[in-house]
């Protein structure tokens, strides 16, 4: 958007169902640049069945200069017809009363929605309607109005042409009143104001206007505020009129013509005072399809529906938000709520086998080669094949063979399995399972093997489509479409774990590779175990360890032994025989010893848990609760814009096993632990802090340098004092681990804030 403002309307006559406007805001025409914007805008639009050159009246012939320029305008139009073109290019002046529309009959029957539709495109092709979920946030406005959604003209005056555009339209308005004062409810629209400021001196150049504005809503409303005589009032937006009912109330002496409102959207009731100048009416209109639909707001005697379910309720004042800085919630891990029976009993399927002595749950793992991204947590569905005779998978085994024999028909002719080991031994053991069953040979293949020749477009039967685990089913969307035109050829994924983040996006991926020839149940998708997780594949936890580690390294002129060790143990996670990580994932304590969880932990179904996990099971359960609590829009831990919900620093003391705290701090995210947005929750979490540094000897503090660590990568954030306290409280203590986090939060810190904060 440049120079002009163009844009397409729809209108009733018999010979023009709709055109193209072109508002020129100057008194004279760039040829060149008009023809860069057309060509911006018909890539997006379609040809209408005329042009409208909307133009300065001082602009003296108009028609002649644009029949000279009239190849670069066709130029800029795809598949234009030249000559029926050249015949509907129309013209309409204006000057600071009106727009001339009379010389085309169409025109002047249409103009009140030729310049309302172009406006209302305005306001909605620029993001003026802020709209929340309801789930997590939603608005309160001064009225004590409750909605989803509200009005915000702060968002649509972007662009020169557009602004020029409204402010021309809202003189007109005006046009039979001499002012020399304008006020407006909000800043914002000040640059409306001093639009119309220019257009008035274009025409009138002796003429000078006053502008006022307001930096609160309530400074126009005020009953103490005093305005000059000659004076017009714009108020921003509207979905009452209740605004102009209320100004007149505490300012008699304003009349209802003195008021325009720019932006109107009837909600509550079509207001008659504020219908006599309201330059745009947003409201839907059906027949040409464009406008806004009507939405609820609660009125302040109401019980707001939002509230009752926990959502929060932001304050609106004008069309600006009052946050001087983000609501702040601190969340609780609910053991009802989050820490549910379908994760325990997964983690129960899954995590250390004694007679194997091995887990299937692991961190920072990534199958194929070494460029690929590691993921946080790592499922291991290969040792699970591998065992799955052994009793530990006795449930899992009876499931899977039920499904074989239920879901894999008679009709197979090819499996295709995703590029991992353990999708190719699914696919062997499927194939074993059913070999007694007479059947014709039945041919594997990897994805990566597929071409288009490798199966006939016309075979007939079935292709199971066959995975370990799934993480997001990117692969199972190139699949499907890999498979499209294979009519004859039925489609079955057969999931070994689904392990989709939350619900929506599985259901989207179910949605999208169900749906072919006959509908959305043209193929089957089957999964013999789920579990809602963290999949994120890039920065993980032990990436970020090994960025911090070497980084203190290299800075060191001796650097420190325990960081040479720790390495190497974070990067045998990645040994193709290792497959990812399961024990010394976390810093032990300070005597040197492990991390280790205690009996009757509320995560696992029973104490025969205990000493039968690893760290690893400990940090997938954990990992996978909180997960649950991003999932929960209500009151979890969901982020907006205007909300932050952080993880309740007391959720440490209540939880007070180190291996249970430092699974909190890996799995968390950054937002969750950061406690500088409130000086109340970083006290908090400061006096626990300062709690487990005295008691560092005993198992109140065995997970202090998991703290410490967070510390130093500034994952977990304090406001600036607090950092002096916990720099102060590790003096004396003589751990090579604190020393090197404690020297490594100081500088950070330092570098952050260049005054001396530390002594």
């Amino acid at each position: 958007m440049g120079k002009y403002y163009i844009y397409n309307a729809k209108i009733e006559d018999i010979n023009y169902k709709d055109v193209t406007v072109i508002f020129n805001p100057d008194t004279n025409f760039d040829f060149s640049t008009l023809k860069n914007e057309l060509t911006s805008h018909f890539r997006l639009h379609h040809q209408t069945a005329a042009l409208v050159f909307v133009h300065c009246k001082k602009l003296e012939n108009i028609k002649g200069l644009v029949k000279e320029n009239i190849d670069i305008i066709l130029k800029s139009i795809p598949k234009v017809e030249e000559a029926s073109l050249q015949k509907n290019i129309f013209y309409v002046s204006y000057d600071e009363k009106k727009f001339d529309f009379k010389k085309k009959r169409f025109l002047e029957k249409n103009k009140k929605e030729i310049i309302n539709q172009g406006l209302v495109e305005i306001f909605v092709g620029n993001g003026g309607l802020i709209e929340s979920n309801g789930i997590s946030h939603h608005f309160v406005f001064p009225s004590g109005k409750h909605s989803t959604k509200f009005l915000r003209t702060a968002n649509v005056l972007v662009h020169k042409s557009e602004i020029d555009f409204i402010a021309i339209n809202t003189l007109h308005l005006f046009r039979n009143m001499e002012f020399e004062n304008i006020y407006c409810d909000t800043l914002s629209i000040n640059v409306v104001a001093y639009s119309i400021t220019n257009y008035v001196k274009r025409f009138h150049t002796d003429k000078e206007i006053n502008i006022e504005s307001f930096k609160s809503y309530d400074g126009l409303y005020n009953k103490q505020s005093v305005f000059y005589d000659n004076a017009i009032f714009l108020i921003s937006a509207s979905t009452s009129g209740g605004l102009i009912n209320y100004l007149q109330s505490t300012h008699p002496e304003i009349r209802s013509e003195e008021i325009c409102t720019l932006f109107y959207l009837p909600i509550d009731k079509n207001s008659t005072v504020a219908l006599e100048r309201v330059l745009c009416n947003l409201e839907r209109n059906k027949k040409q399809g464009y406008g806004l639909e009507l939405y609820h707001q609660s009125r302040r005697n109401e019980e707001c529906v939002y509230c009752k379910n926990y959502s929060t309720p932001i304050s609106i004042q004008g069309d600006s938000f009052s946050l001087d800085e983000p609501i702040i919630n601190a969340r609780n891990i609910s053991a009802s709520k989050y820490i549910t029976k379908s994760i325990k009993d997964f983690v129960e399927i899954f995590k250390y086998n004694q007679e194997t002595e091995r887990t299937s749950l692991k961190v920072s793992y990534s199958e194929e080669s070494a460029a690929r991204k590691k993921y946080n947590l790592y499922i291991d569905y290969e040792s699970v094949i591998d065992d799955i005779e052994n009793s530990h998978f006795e449930s899992h085994k009876k499931k899977l063979d039920a499904y074989i024999m239920q879901y894999v028909p008679a009709s197979l002719k090819y499996i295709v399995h995703l590029n991992d080991k353990g999708s190719f031994k699914l696919s062997e053991y499927i194939r074993n399972s059913i070999k007694s069953d007479n059947r014709d040979e039945i041919l594997i293949y990897n994805q990566s093997e597929l071409t288009e020749t490798i199966i006939e477009e016309n075979e007939v039967g079935s292709i199971l489509i066959v995975g370990s685990c799934i993480s997001n089913g990117k692969n199972l969307l190139y699949l499907s479409r890999f498979f499209r035109n294979y009519e004859s050829l039925r489609l079955i994924y057969f999931i070994g774990v689904n392990r989709i983040s939350d619900s929506s996006k599985y259901s989207e991926l179910k949605t999208n590779v169900k749906f072919g020839l006959y509908g959305r149940e043209n193929s089957s998708f089957v999964e013999i175990e789920a579990i809602q997780c963290d999949n994120s594949s890039s920065d993980t936890p032990w990436e970020k360890e090994i960025e911090h580690l070497q980084s203190i390294q290299q800075d060191s002129s001796v650097p420190p032994k325990f960081i040479e060790e720790r390495l190497k143990i974070i990067n045998e996670f990645a040994n193709i025989q290792t497959r990812g990580g399961s024990e010394s994932i976390f810093y032990s304590d300070i005597n040197k010893k492990p991390l280790k969880i205690r009996k009757n932990s509320a995560f696992f179904n029973n104490n025969d848990y205990h000493e039968n996990v690893t760290q690893s099971d400990v940090y997938f359960t954990i990992s996978c609760v909180l997960n649950n609590m991003r999932n929960n829009k209500k009151d979890g831990l969901y982020q907006t814009s205007f909300v932050k919900n952080i993880l309740d620093p007391f959720v440490f003391n209540r939880f007070n096993d180190g291996i249970i705290q430092a699974s909190i701090l890996r799995s968390a995210r950054e937002e969750e632990l950061n406690y500088s947005y409130s000086q109340q929750h970083s006290s908090e979490m400061l006096s626990l802090i300062k709690t487990f540094i005295k008691h560092v000897n005993e198992y109140q503090g065995e997970a202090i340098i998991e703290f410490l660590y967070a510390l130093s990568i500034r994952k977990l954030k304090l406001v600036k004092s607090h950092y002096t306290e916990i720099i102060n409280e590790l003096e004396g203590l003589e751990d090579e681990r604190i020393n090197v986090f404690k020297k490594s939060i100081k500088k950070v810190y330092d570098k952050l804030y260049p005054k001396k904060y530390y002594n």
